[in-house]
């Protein structure tokens, strides 16, 4: 009894303190490390991705990793190392160009939401459910079919695709907090909806905004990837990941494992990162809400 009095403070410290931080730290470390992949591409690939980088008879077939090639060439001779620096720059590109957009709509249409309720939520509700309902890989695809392959259009197919979440987050958040004292007595005392919504409601849904943020880039490269493992990001020759993975699938049958390994490895390590971003933040926020 004595030794858990003395050690049940230190744990609950320990654990305040150090409770997701871990996975924070490591995310942020991955995703900031792909980061300075895209943007310093240009100077340290050391081949032009779209081009040779081997003498035309040895393009015939697929080189293995060496000190010229250190994740080796694919079919048509390009340098894999490189294509993995600049197809970074679209994955990155494409997910965060998608998170933002759908991080601007779907939190404002939350809000108001949550905190009108009645016939605006409803609708609202419907419209938001019913795109919610499709997989959100199969919505990707025929959005992005319809618009085109390029990276703006691919990222406007995922923004689509993820608005739905971040609507609901926000939208029961702001239900909880709107049925608060404090927004009562917000209320009461005369201050506008606008000012209610954004100097005090939208700050104390932000929490979950960014776990939604983490979690939802995660699986935004995952789609992304399927979406240009069908050919709907980049046209060849073009870098990008999901592509250079189909492109790799006969290569793989004969035994060149490297032109789909690498590619595969760099979608698994950054979702990966913004999935321990997520959870940490996760972890920080049901601790934060533990205490309170």
């Amino acid at each position: 009894m004595r030794l858990s009095r003395v050690l049940d403070p230190v744990v609950s410290l320990l654990r305040e303190r150090y409770e997701g931080k871990w996975m924070l730290l490591a995310g942020l470390a991955i995703v900031l490390f792909f980061a300075a992949m895209a943007i310093l591409a240009p100077y340290i690939a050391p081949y032009d991705p779209t081009q040779l980088s081997v003498p035309l008879e040895k393009a015939l077939e697929p080189q293995p990793p060496s000190w010229d090639h250190p994740m080796g060439t694919n079919k048509i001779g390009y340098d894999m190392f490189s294509r993995i620096l600049y197809g970074s720059r679209v994955v990155l590109y494409v997910v965060i160009t998608a998170s933002l957009f759908s991080l601007a709509v779907g939190v404002p249409l939350g809000l108001v939401s949550g905190y009108y309720s009645g016939k605006v939520d409803r609708i609202l509700s419907i419209i938001m459910d019913s795109i919610y309902s499709f997989p959100g890989i199969i919505l990707a695809i025929a959005i992005a079919s319809v618009l085109g392959p390029s990276p703006s259009n691919a990222a406007i197919a995922l923004a689509v695709v993820y608005v739905p979440t971040y609507y609901r987050m926000v939208r029961g958040q702001t239900l909880k907090l709107t049925q608060s004292v404090f927004v009562e007595a917000l209320r009461s005392l005369g201050y506008p909806t606008r000012v209610i919504l954004l100097r005090h409601i939208l700050p104390n849904t932000a929490p979950v905004i960014l776990v939604v943020f983490g979690l939802g880039a995660a699986d935004a490269i995952l789609t992304e990837a399927g979406l240009s493992f069908f050919g709907l990001t980049v046209t060849a020759p073009n870098p990008d990941w999901g592509f250079d993975l189909y492109n790799g699938l006969d290569d793989f049958r004969n035994g060149y494992w490297w032109t789909i390994f690498f590619p595969g490895l760099a979608i698994m390590l950054l979702a990966l990162g913004f999935a321990l971003i997520g959870e940490g933040l996760s972890e920080r926020l049901a601790l934060r809400l533990e205490r309170e």
